[in-house]
């Protein structure tokens, strides 16, 4: 019995996940379902967990990076393009990954069309 009690437990630890993990996969599953505001608080929630750690990892930073980047999307589907830039922009300062840069991209492409539009 002890046996397998050392086998679990460091199992069962291993396999939680993290307030802001749960919160930025909850924020992922309301942006699917159209939520778009209520995905953005998930997003933010999950960004002030992130920013609010008092020790960050490589790890801490992709989150934070990934998390920067669902807001960026989650605005401009709401036509927010400052606010989705300034996103994309933080996004691509933590982690400059071609996702993050495409992304950014399009956003300012967006912003350069409306200031055209005007």
């Amino acid at each position: 019995m002890k046996i397998l009690l050392y086998i679990c437990f460091p199992l069962l630890f291993m396999s939680c996940k993290s307030d802001t993990v749960l919160a930025i996969e909850r924020g992922i599953q309301l942006y699917d379902w159209g939520k778009i505001d209520d995905a953005i608080l998930e997003f933010n929630k999950a960004k002030y967990l992130q920013i609010s750690k008092k020790r960050q990892t490589y790890d801490d930073l992709k989150l934070l990076a990934q998390t920067h980047y669902n807001l960026s999307i989650s605005y401009a589907k709401l036509g927010m393009y400052k606010i989705a830039y300034q996103e994309a922009q933080h996004a691509v300062s933590l982690i400059p990954n071609q996702e993050y840069r495409e992304v950014l991209s399009l956003i300012e492409q967006k912003l350069i069309e409306l200031q055209h539009n005007n």
